[in-house]
């Protein structure tokens, strides 16, 4: 794809998410502990009830997701990928994803959200 359509796409998706940078509030009954925002990192304690999920959205920046208890379904670069506890995945930045919990119990995990590295 070339530079002038990525940029065309990511400028549109801009457009629709809007500020990709700034917390946004969750969807209903996600709750998120916010124990570290500053220039560099966001570092969130998420747990998603039964049946939850984020919407389909994309960070400016990488991000790296921990899950502590139950199980996180992870849609991103055309893939489904189940993580168990101690699972980690590894998201580039501007990667568009979308995290579900499809089980009947609440998952909980670590999100790390890089916004610079200095």
């Amino acid at each position: 794809m070339s530079r002038a359509l990525t940029l065309a796409v990511l400028i549109g998706l801009l457009a629709v998410a809007g500020d990709p940078t700034a917390a946004q509030t969750p969807p209903a009954g996600i709750e998120e502990r916010v124990l570290l925002d500053n220039d560099s990192v966001r570092l969130v304690f998420v747990t998603y009830p039964p049946g939850a999920d984020s919407d389909l959205h994309f960070n400016v920046g990488p991000e790296v997701t921990i899950v502590q208890e139950g199980e996180l379904v992870l849609f991103a670069q055309g893939r489904r990928e189940v993580l168990g506890p101690g699972g980690a995945h590894w998201l580039p930045d501007a990667t568009t994803h979308l995290a579900r919990n499809e089980t009947d119990r609440p998952t909980r995990f670590w999100s790390l959200l890089l916004k610079r590295c200095d």
